[in-house]
């Protein structure tokens, strides 16, 4: 019986710490309902009157080798990287983000990043255009992003 007490105390108290920390993870809001609401918390940046509104188109391609290519295009964008991190925000400079299947995979600093292999199946690419401050760069509410779908085969 003294095994069982034991046991569940030490349970109880795993799962107290576990969530705990897990619930203080910055990328805990990335989930798969889309991009526009998984950039990690920070908050969206608005592009106010006056500025020229960031666009942003991907084409992902499939490569001899059988892996993957994006090819990102923007307008009214400048890659910053050695900004990332500021706390002013800015409008038409920062980096961007790129998201597999509602993932969070890494932040973009220019125009073309080797995907590698995608899984098997429907795969759903999305690129955000984010401020140096990271919040997502939004016109008018809506996130300034790209989305596609890409199908691999194998």
């Amino acid at each position: 019986m003294n095994g069982i007490k034991s046991f569940l105390s030490f349970l109880i108290l795993f799962l107290g710490f576990f969530f705990y920390y897990t619930s203080q993870n910055p990328h805990k809001d990335h989930v798969a309902s889309g991009a526009s609401n998984m950039h990690g918390g920070h908050e969206a940046v608005e592009i106010p009157e006056g500025f020229e509104v960031p666009n942003v188109d991907i084409h992902v391609t499939q490569d001899r080798s059988g892996t993957w290519l994006l090819k990102m295009e923007t307008a009214h964008f400048t890659f910053a990287p050695e900004k990332a991190g500021e706390n002013e925000p800015s409008y038409n400079e920062g980096h961007a983000h790129l998201y597999i299947n509602g993932e969070k995979i890494t932040r973009l600093y220019g125009e073309y990043y080797h995907l590698g292999s995608l899984k098997k199946g429907k795969n759903e690419i999305t690129v955000t255009l984010n401020s140096n401050n990271h919040g997502i760069l939004s016109y008018k509410g809506r996130p300034i992003e790209s989305s596609l779908a890409v199908d691999a085969a194998s």
